[in-house]
């Protein structure tokens, strides 16, 4: 498979973006993404996208996020022009905790690019007449941002990239197909687990909220975000941890309690087994930087 990365659209090492008009006259041969996720919306024509072995017709008002290691391509297209938006999720979507709280972002980010690769997922977003036009406004927008790069253009590019983000999530969330339903059953529990992570969660409460077994849910949230859920929320715990380390002087105690860790001192051997240091010797790291 041939394998594409970032650096081939886009230059700028520090901001790991590109946003750009796709014009489709012929089919597009089959391809990976490297180390970028890619969001496509089509704008006019008709295709067929084929991911892997599967073929699926899509056409002018659909959405769909492609990640990396997916093998796709589009064939027996006809006025085929769509926008591609290409990102790494790690880098931009990181430390934006509250876009990751929402059910539907994390079912079209997340979710159905993952049932999409593996499962014969055929469902997508499709934007109607008056969301359609409002979506193109911003991607023109956005477009002509990118292109004139005059001062500021990466913070504008990033915010009007995350508006259109949260406008796209909660259309997701609006969808009404049971192969939707599906994916906003896993979505919907790990956009809780996100909130509330700082909370005792049950992992069975979190499988009955998912409509699934508890062997289940964990089987498909392990295979979709490639960790077990207990392990998930930990590393929210850490997370949150290490910004209140940095940014705080609250006792190690009271930051321990406060992410959702009952124990102090399994607080501090978990947060050195990830990274590295004790929460002491991390703050004084980041302090000294």
């Amino acid at each position: 498979m041939i394998q594409l990365p970032l650096r081939i659209f886009t230059k700028s090492e520090d901001f790991p973006f590109c946003i750009q008009y796709g014009y489709h006259d012929t089919e597009c041969y089959m391809h990976g993404h490297e180390d970028f996720s890619e969001l496509v919306i089509v704008l006019e024509g008709s295709a067929e996208h084929r991911v892997g072995s599967e073929h699926y017709p899509i056409s002018q008002g659909d959405v769909f996020v492609i990640n990396q290691d997916t093998e796709h391509g589009f064939t027996g297209v006809s006025g085929f022009r769509i926008c591609n938006i290409m990102f790494r999720p790690e880098v931009l979507f990181d430390q934006i905790y509250n876009i990751r709280q929402s059910a539907g972002f994390q079912a079209l980010f997340v979710v159905a690019p993952h049932y999409l690769q593996n499962c014969r997922f055929s469902s997508r977003l499709h934007l109607q007449s008056q969301e359609f036009a409002a979506v193109k406004g911003m991607i023109r927008d956005m477009i002509a941002e990118y292109n004139r790069r005059q001062e500021g253009w990466q913070t504008y590019c990033f915010a009007c990239f995350l508006q259109l983000c949260v406008r796209l999530s909660r259309l997701y969330q609006l969808c009404d197909t049971e192969q939707h339903r599906c994916v906003m059953q896993l979505a919907a529990a790990t956009a809780y687990m996100e909130r509330h992570f700082c909370s005792s969660i049950n992992i069975a409460d979190l499988s009955e909220m998912s409509g699934y077994s508890q062997r289940q849910f964990s089987r498909l949230f392990k295979g979709t975000y490639g960790v077990s859920p207990n392990t998930y929320i930990t590393r929210l715990r850490l997370q949150k941890a290490q910004q209140l380390l940095q940014s705080t002087n609250l006792p190690i105690g009271e930051i321990a309690w406060s992410c959702g860790f009952e124990d102090q001192n399994y607080f501090s051997r978990i947060f050195r087994q990830v990274t590295g240091f004790t929460p002491s010797a991390y703050r004084r790291r980041e302090r000294s930087d």
